[in-house]
């Protein structure tokens, strides 16, 4: 691809190259994608929804993000790049190359792992509370960060646990807050990508009444700046992984 260094070169030579898959422009990779574009690689995205085309797979790539989106996972006829989608998902999984799903991202995931999404019992929106289990305190994205944490939701729908998969994170909610499959495909159903300019642009493009968009404000004020540091420190995280799995390719 243009501007790309052969794939025969170690990752520690050559700029990180991350697919970015977003599904509604309104959700970029935020302070996730900072860290890691601040590490020097370099962001990809594609939109498919606006009719741009999906890889076949990782060649040419390093790592794969899945953002969130207002899209039902579930909704094949509603989104026909889904299959494609999936498909995608799989051979970057089975290459090893670290992926990140977040929120609708995370769905796409257990579905491309075989498992399906449905409207969960509740709507969360918000900075709601997200306990880690034992493996997510213990796993390298989110250790030290203790058992609590408050990050940014706004979802509908829920899906089953892949059948590999460790589940990280937790919560009455949404059982399945994050989870890891292998090494180094990670999955999590909340927004830790948001900064202020985002989480107002989702108010008002879902055109929020006052009651929550006024809560909404009040709740960065008391959790935003702890959510942000999350969110740079999992995209800083994740780029290890892929500096990581580079030198693992160049032995």
């Amino acid at each position: 691809m243009r501007g790309w260094t052969p794939p025969g070169l170690p990752s520690r030579v050559r700029p990180m190259r991350i697919l970015v898959v977003q599904h509604d422009k309104e959700d970029p990779a935020g302070v996730v994608g900072e860290r890691i574009a601040a590490r020097g690689a370099t962001l990809v995205p594609v939109l498919p929804p606006a009719g741009e085309s999906l890889p076949d797979g990782p060649e040419g790539f390093d790592g794969l993000i899945l953002m969130g989106g207002p899209q039902c996972a579930a909704d094949d006829a509603g989104h026909p790049y889904f299959g494609r989608l999936h498909k995608m998902v799989r051979r970057f999984h089975d290459a090893g190359r670290p992926i990140l799903g977040i929120c609708l991202g995370s769905q796409i995931i257990a579905r491309s792992f075989g498992k399906p999404v449905y409207r969960n019992k509740v709507t969360e929106i918000g900075f709601c509370p997200v306990e880690l289990t034992e493996a997510g305190q213990a796993d390298p994205i989110f250790s030290g960060f203790g058992r609590a944490l408050r990050p940014m939701q706004w979802h509908e729908d829920t899906f089953d646990l892949p059948d590999e998969a460790t589940r990280l994170a937790t919560n009455e909610a949404a059982l399945n807050q994050a989870y890891r499959i292998g090494r180094s495909t990670y999955a999590v159903q909340f927004h830790p990508e948001v900064d202020r300019e985002m989480v107002r642009a989702w108010a008002k493009s879902a055109k929020a009444d006052d009651a929550l968009a006024g809560r909404l404000e009040s709740e960065m004020k008391d959790h935003l700046a702890a959510a942000e540091h999350l969110g740079r420190t999992i995209g800083e995280r994740w780029a290890d992984l892929i500096e990581r799995h580079g030198q693992r390719s160049a032995a």
